[in-house]
């Protein structure tokens, strides 16, 4: 409270005053002047402006001291502004969060409705006072911080100057991963998982209940729902598969029949994926240059930004990209914590694990990892000579229970608001829905419906059932395809051959040469040789589960392990990175070239891509789901449609798009109403799946298309063109007898 203090923050309100002024003017001239339909989209543009504008009136003015001082440097001064807007906009950013949520809370909990006519603006009152203390406080003691003198060597300043370069290098490389990822999300059509994903993440928010999609835990969905609380949505509870808990049916309502604008909600909802793909680029780029040094670090980066997995996968709400963000996040902060102790790392790992537990539950496998790394870490320090091994074994198992049980509570606490308004009978109906009649299910029902029954428990009850429900899914398996071979559960060798099928040819490349590498020479000392276990246990755990599962339906299941992958190519090309030759430069471009021009001719079809090794084969012959097909080419099926002039066309579409929401006059088709005539647009995925499903069914597949040439839209929905006098000329028959047959057997397009 010192007058110099009080005035500081007379000088930012007024800024603040002055700031949304700004803010409105420029949105009201977005709205009226250029983009009437486009609101959202209006006040992202002058929220950026509005954060631009003060920013500049708060460095000359309410913070000028701090500011100058800061920026005496000629030589540091681009760094020293960079630093400062950066941080600026990221406070400015969760201050924007704090307002929003604050003025909901106001509304609901603090009994401001009963002021009628009034409540908004004291509701805006409040949220825009705890904005405002926050933007002032973490301004003053973060972004504006005195600088202390430095005093520099030449050598360090060069430094300086060079990882300044490296960073803004960083920053371009993930400016190009986002721009390719935007102009690919506008382009896709939602893909399957969506469909349950967005209402689900939206009714989080909207409702405290956690109703909808409880077998993915909660984090990266309402990341992704966020933005669409500023949307006015027809909302999901108005249909009755709310209160029948169908989430399915609940998503297809939300997106398509309720009146919303599905590509709008597809838009806003994937926007902060993106970001989320960008903040996993960012943490594996400051792990890689801790440990490699900044060039390194870019090129660990750069493998990473130029990854199909990455780009296909990166805008879509699911919790693929989030799974690796999680455990890369959580091994780098349990690293940091055996490495330096203390309870500032113990607390940073602890959050970190639950952060990790809250994107994919797939996380448990970190209570895996950490228990193995520390039987490791304590041979390390008993070599070294610390302490005994059963010493250091001890306290680091101490460390880790501690840790384990704190992100328990973590979890458990981010649970509590989104259960909080979900009624005991729906959440005990949701456990019987989700959880077989089966025998061996009928104790874990009776524990969790208890759980469910208590204030206290049941929002970890919640999450539990989510353990359970993945786990059980991973065991089950799904239908499963590759280069020919079917499956209803599990093929045992589908994602190493997958993954050499899918993976670029450069990077598999890298990986055999790392590998040759690290077997031909010793490792040097005893960090090298932490750092090679640090990120080959979680590889291996996560790779063994892999194999060992039965959910062989996409080579998105191993996104979390590329970060540790890549990792391990920086440690084996460190030397030839960092060398000044001449070779190692040539070899250094070939392997960007030949990296990136395969990956950038790819666009905008990441998730069918396959590399240079399946060279002139049908990707649709080689793998479906969503290696290739998980519903994202029906908007590219429209516009071809629209611009070749097709008004009718059957269509067996498998994603989370609505085809008659795209194409009004298409027609609903299946493989079992047998050969027909015309435009017909199969996904290939029922493609595939009709050949294994149909002789079982006893019904037709689409097997008599074979000798039939299509067009492939996108990479994933065969587009055929047949005549009656093509089904003359080579009748089709069922290689099988038909017992069986499909209520519109009788179409009359069928032959």
């Amino acid at each position: 409270m010192k007058l110099k203090n009080i005035w500081q923050f007379i000088k930012f309100a007024i800024v603040g005053v002055a700031n949304t002024l700004v803010d409105w003017l420029v949105f009201y001239l977005l709205v009226f002047f250029v983009m009437p339909d486009g609101k959202l989209s209006a006040k992202a543009i002058s929220f950026v402006v509005a954060v631009i504008n003060s920013f500049i009136l708060n460095s000359i003015w309410t913070f000028r001291r701090e500011f100058m001082a800061g920026i005496s440097d000629k030589s540091l001064r681009l760094i020293r502004l960079t630093n400062y807007f950066l941080r600026f906009f990221v406070v400015s950013l969760v201050g924007f969060v704090i307002n929003y949520f604050t003025f909901k809370f106001a509304i609901s909990h603090l009994g401001l409705s009963s002021f009628s006519r009034f409540s908004d603006i004291l509701g805006l009152v409040f949220a825009s006072g705890a904005a405002l203390v926050w933007n002032f406080a973490i301004n003053k003691i973060w972004t504006y911080k005195k600088v202390a003198a430095e005093n520099l060597s030449e050598e360090e300043r060069k430094k300086k100057i060079s990882r300044f370069k490296y960073n803004l290098a960083a920053a371009g490389l993930l400016l190009i991963m986002a721009t390719i990822s935007f102009f690919v999300m506008k382009g896709d059509s939602a893909i399957v998982d969506e469909v349950a994903h967005i209402p689900a993440g939206y009714s989080y928010l909207r409702y405290h209940d956690y109703r909808l999609n409880p077998e993915h835990p909660l984090l990266a969905k309402i990341i992704a729902a966020a933005p669409l609380q500023f949307l006015d949505l027809s909302q999901p509870k108005y249909d009755s598969s709310w209160r029948n808990i169908d989430q399915w049916e609940n998503g297809w309502y939300f997106l398509y029949r309720s009146g919303n604008n599905a590509d709008q909600i597809l838009f806003w909802s994937r926007l902060p994926m993106i970001l989320l793909a960008v903040l996993l680029g960012i943490l594996l780029y400051i792990w890689a240059s801790e440990i490699f040094g900044p060039k390194t670090g870019l090129f660990v980066l750069f493998l990473y930004t130029f990854t199909p997995e990455i780009l296909a996968h990166g805008h879509l709400v699911t919790t693929d990209v989030a799974a690796a963000f999680g455990f890369t996040l959580a091994v780098y902060a349990f690293d940091k914590f055996l490495r330096k102790g203390g309870w500032k790392y113990l607390f940073f790992a602890s959050a970190a694990f639950a952060v990790a537990q809250l994107l994919k539950f797939s996380a448990f496998l970190l209570f895996v990892v950490f228990l193995i790394l520390i039987f490791i870490k304590s041979y390390f320090d008993f070599k070294e000579g610390k302490e005994s091994y059963v010493k250091a074994l001890w306290g680091y198992f101490k460390s880790y229970i501690l840790i384990s049980v704190i992100s328990v509570i973590l979890v458990w606490i981010v649970y509590i608001p989104l259960v909080w308004s979900m009624p005991p009978d729906v959440e005990k109906a949701v456990i019987v829905k989700n959880l077989t009649l089966e025998p061996r299910l009928e104790l874990p029902r009776k524990i969790l419906s208890a759980m469910a029954g208590n204030p206290l428990t049941r929002a970890i009850g919640h999450y539990l059932l989510g353990v359970m429900l993945v786990f059980g899914r991973v065991a089950g398996g799904n239908a499963t395809y590759i280069i020919g071979h079917f499956s209803d559960k599990s093929i045992s060798w589908f994602f190493p051959l997958a993954w050499l099928m899918k993976t670029p040819a450069t990077i598999i490349i890298l990986t055999f040469f790392s590998l040759f590498y690290l077997i031909s020479r010793k490792v040097r000392n005893r960090s090298e040789a932490w750092f090679l276990w640090l990120i080959f246990v979680p590889f291996a755990v996560y790779w063994t589960i892999t194999l060992k599962g039965s959910l062989n339906i996409g080579t998105r299941h191993l996104l979390p392990t590329i970060p540790f992958l890549y990792l391990f190519i920086g440690f084996s090309l460190k030397e030839i990175i960092e060398s000044k030759r001449l070779v190692a430069n040539i070899a250094l471009v070939a392997i960007v070239f030949l990296l990136a021009v395969p990956v950038l001719a790819a666009y905008p079809n990441y998730l069918g891509y396959f590399n240079i090794f399946t060279y002139g084969q049908k990707k649709y012959n080689l793998m479906v789901d969503s290696s290739l097909d998980w519903g994202q080419d029906l908007k590219r099926l429209a516009e071809y449609a629209k611009e070749n002039n097709i008004k009718k066309i059957k269509i067996d579409y498998f994603g989370g798009g609505l085809p008659k929401y795209y194409i009004p006059d298409s027609q609903e088709w299946r493989s079992g109403y047998g050969p027909t005539s015309g435009w017909l647009a199969i996904s290939a995925t029922f493609y595939q799946m009709s050949k294994m499903f149909g002789p079982k069914e006893g019904k037709w597949s689409y097997d008599w298309l074979s000798d039939y040439q299509p067009t492939v839209i996108g990479s994933s929905i065969l587009l055929y063109h047949i005549t009656p006098q093509d089904l003359e000329k080579n009748p089709p028959k069922s290689p099988y007898p038909i017992t069986k047959f499909d209520k519109r057997e009788t179409n009359n397009n069928q032959l």
